[in-house]
């Protein structure tokens, strides 16, 4: 392979003022060029205006002499060409934002997005790229891109896509590695924890294997797995052939916390498939300078969403009886959310942009997760799938057609393209159920396919709390117990509570978060209490009539005496699988 035409260099001199340099050479370059960074990270929808970082900028020919350069756009630097044809463009940028698609650096570590750091040439996405890098003394370095044959240090990227698509971490903290099929993954850490490395690349390793039995391979040569170790903070996104994750760093011990992590690890890496390879038309090839709307990431992360809990059943990470409580917590936290009844899971894809990564105290009101409500709308479909077919077909068929046709192919999804896959699959009118899934704002049905399967649904008000509700959300911040939301569903809605108002005191006598809730327990729906709190900095008194706390928390359980179509439905959909079985 030739040496590529565009090259970046990348250097932390000084890890501690959170600074990375960029080298950056253009061969062949134009009378005028022009150098561009994404204003975000394809798998996190929103616009991040990553340039706001970039400092000292300046512009030479390979002698050293300045060429003229000008700022056109936000995003946009324009440079009058050299004689010779090549550019070497130099500038900091700030890396302090420690987030899945951002970058970080400190003298622990360095966690790089290239979508942060390292213009393209407009015109020029297709060309391959070199980046090498130059990490402080003993840091190790991981990526997903291969590496030059000339250069230990150095990575090869077949163009721009693969480059944003293939984040970097420096550190010298340990890297696991195991081989799943012969081939090598590894797991580059940051930070330390309760992690157990044996356990957790088993772990890890099982799903892997339950994914790939799935699709029948695996799609890379290798990967790798970013994980960091967090006090608090976690996130995941995905990549062609790696991920990074964000956990708390002491939720390793077997768990509910430990499931949390391997449910992370086991949805970013069903991303592999279905968005990285299986994605809609409008995710490829990328405008990076603007947003790139479809009606369908309810598929990309609904159905990845399902896919997570499923596997970690398949694979006996967890029990049938765990997995139907997860379904059920699903289902209880969309039911207490009052803004399903006003948009669907194709407005929330669509609306990502503007609503899902920028919540307010509305949020809940006024918008769904198209995370939690694609998940249970995948469930429904894959059930109403085994319903219909009686088990012959179901949403790993569906899957599968989806790899054969698209992602081996790198053909784009069309927007209409799976109702009408569901349809060729499982014959018959599946329009009604599109309606009220996918495009309607209406109450998904769970009874009918899950009653196929031989499971219940029993409606329950919250066992812990009040038998009456004020509608709201609350968080104690300092000693002050702050509303956070106000549900529209709620009392609260009704006489003008806001979000940010401090509650004192209910009838008279002092209240916190405990208090509170406990306080309520001694009303009854229809009586009337007054709520003593401040709104900004002026104490008011607001009579609030009391409701009947919703029967939002879904019960799940097996039918006593299923027929054997039901037991045979619901032993295929929960079965655990053994590692390889497809």
């Amino acid at each position: 392979m030739t040496t590529p035409r565009v090259r970046y260099e990348i250097s932390i001199p000084r890890p501690g003022t959170h600074l990375v340099h960029v080298a950056m050479q253009v061969d062949e370059a134009s009378d005028r060029s022009e150098l561009r960074l994404p204003v975000w990270t394809p798998g996190s929808y929103m616009v991040r205006e990553f340039a706001r970082h970039v400092q000292d900028f300046h512009a030479a020919d390979e002698r050293g002499g300045p060429l003229r350069w000008s700022k056109t756009r936000k995003d946009t630097w324009s440079i009058e060409g050299s004689p010779s044809g090549q550019l070497v463009v130099e500038f900091d940028v700030y890396a302090n934002d420690l987030t899945v698609r951002t970058s970080h650096v400190d003298r622990s570590h360095a966690f790089l997005n290239a979508s942060n750091l390292l213009p393209y040439v407009a015109g020029r996405t297709d060309e391959p790229l070199l980046v090498a890098v130059r990490p402080p003394e003993f840091w190790k370095i991981a990526t997903g891109l291969p590496p030059s044959a000339q250069d230990a240090a150095a990575f090869v990227a077949q163009d721009y896509d693969e480059l944003v698509d293939s984040p970097l971490h420096l550190g010298p903290d340990p890297q696991y590695e195991f081989d799943v099929d012969s081939v090598p993954h590894t797991i580059a850490t940051w930070g330390r924890g309760n992690l157990e490395p044996d356990r957790l690349t088993g772990d890890v390793a099982r799903i892997i294997q339950s994914q790939r039995a799935l699709f029948g391979g695996l799609p890379y040569e290798r990967y790798v797995f970013i994980l960091l170790l967090t006090d608090g903070a976690g996130g995941g996104l995905e990549h062609r052939n790696s991920s990074s994750l964000m956990i708390p760093r002491f939720r390793f011990r077997p768990g509910r916390p430990y499931e949390r992590s391997l449910s992370l690890v086991a949805h970013e890496f069903f991303h592999t498939w279905n968005v990285k390879r299986i994605r809609p038309a409008a995710l490829g090839p990328f405008d990076y300078g603007a947003e790139n709307y479809t009606r369908l990431l309810w598929a990309m992360e609904g159905i990845t969403d399902y896919y997570t809990w499923l596997t970690l059943r398949r694979t006996g990470l967890v029990s049938v009886e765990r997995y139907l409580e997860i379904v059920g917590e699903q289902m209880s936290e969309q039911a207490e959310t009052p803004g399903r009844h006003l948009q669907s899971l194709e407005e929330a894809s669509f609306d990502a942009w503007i609503k899902y990564y920028r919540p307010d105290e509305h949020s809940v009101n006024s918008a769904i997760s198209y995370y939690r409500k694609g998940a249970l709308a995948s469930l429904l479909l894959d059930l109403e799938m085994r319903r219909r077919s009686r088990g012959e077909r179901t949403l790993d068929d569906l899957m599968r057609v989806l790899w054969e046709r698209y992602g081996q192919t790198g053909a784009g999804i069309p927007e209409d393209g799976y109702e009408r896959l569901v349809a060729e699959l499982v014959p018959g009118a599946w329009a009604e159920f599109f309606d009220r899934a996918i495009r309607g704002r209406g109450e998904l049905k769970y009874d009918g396919p899950l009653s196929a399967m031989g499971v219940e649904v029993d409606w329950r008000t919250d066992p812990q709390a009040s038998a009456v509700w004020l509608g709201l959300q609350t968080r104690t911040d300092a000693g002050r117990l702050k509303v956070t939301s106000v549900l529209s569903n709620g009392p609260a809605w009704e006489v003008g509570l806001a979000a940010g108002d401090e509650i004192l005191a209910l009838d008279g006598y002092r209240a916190d978060e405990v208090s509170l809730g406990e306080r309520l327990r001694d009303y009854r729906p229809g009586d009337t209490v007054t709520l003593a709190a401040f709104h900004r900095d002026e104490l008011v008194e607001i009579p609030i009539t009391l409701s009947a706390r919703p029967a939002s928390r879904a019960m799940l359980r097996r039918t006593r005496r299923p027929s054997v179509l039901q037991r045979t439905l619901f032993d295929d959909w929960v079965r655990e699988q053994p590692a390889g079985a497809p």
